[in-house]
């Protein structure tokens, strides 16, 4: 069936990349934690603290390890992080730093776990989701915890009807669980929905549990593969709001 604008009800959006610019929060979160810890250079520790927790993510996915908030395994993988990047030569914790301290551990812990509430909003989201809400019923569903959401989109003015953490079952997307949480929670038909995410990965889990799709192109986010087939493909949320009348 072509993809029809005028019969889609109800809008689903993933959150964090796709509503709100999950990179420079993280890049300003490795530099706050690099100058407690005493690291030389952020970046290393960056790269390693992302690649830890979507391994812990990935783990509460495929059931090898219980379910844990999500501001906990972020500052968790940060923890790590910092012992891993301090074992490398050049990169290692300058001389006013042991980095491997307890209470600096903590500290870092503590930093990177609010990373999750100091998300801005893409420019035009607070216009675009105000729009689409006076013909939609819009929502967002994140892997976020509850709380952060909340003071995100009231820090932005993103406008919902609703937003959804995967917490409510334990799980993260893409876990299959998670899509049916957004479907039961809400009472959506799929082919009745748009599943909005700048990460083509969200996207393809959605579809299989019938959702439409439409791809939003974000500063450094994943490009779709040639394989990759989406209702709509569009610059940002001002597009995606003209594209649905």
């Amino acid at each position: 069936m072509g993809f029809a604008p005028e019969r889609i009800e109800a809008i689903v959006f993933d959150v964090i990349g796709t509503l709100v610019d999950e990179e420079t929060a993280w890049a300003r979160s490795a530099r706050a934690v690099a100058e407690v810890a005493g690291l030389a250079d952020a970046g290393p520790f960056g790269a390693r603290w992302a690649e830890l927790l979507e391994q812990r993510m990935d783990a509460v996915v495929s059931g090898d390890a219980p379910w844990r908030a999500h501001r906990q395994l972020v500052g968790e993988a940060a923890r790590q992080a910092v012992r891993d990047v301090a074992d490398r030569p050049g990169v290692g914790p300058s001389a006013n730093g042991s980095g491997d301290g307890r209470e600096l551990l903590d500290a870092v812990a503590e930093i990177a776990g609010a990373v999750d509430r100091e998300y801005a909003a893409w420019p035009e989201v607070a216009a675009a989701t105000a729009a689409l809400r006076r013909t939609r019923v819009v929502a967002g569903v994140s892997n976020g915890d509850l709380d952060s959401l909340a003071r995100v989109a009231n820090a932005s003015a993103i406008s919902w009807d609703v937003v959804l953490s995967t917490g409510a079952v334990q799980t993260f997307k893409p876990d299959p669980a998670a899509y049916r949480y957004a479907i039961d929670a809400l009472g959506l038909d799929p082919a009745l929905t748009l599943f909005v995410a700048s990460h083509p990965w969200d996207l393809r889990a959605a579809a299989e549990h019938g959702f439409r799709t439409a791809y939003v192109a974000r500063p450094g986010a994943e490009r779709p593969s040639v394989d990759d087939r989406f209702d709509l493909e569009v610059g940002d949320l001002s597009e995606l709001a003209e594209r649905l009348g």
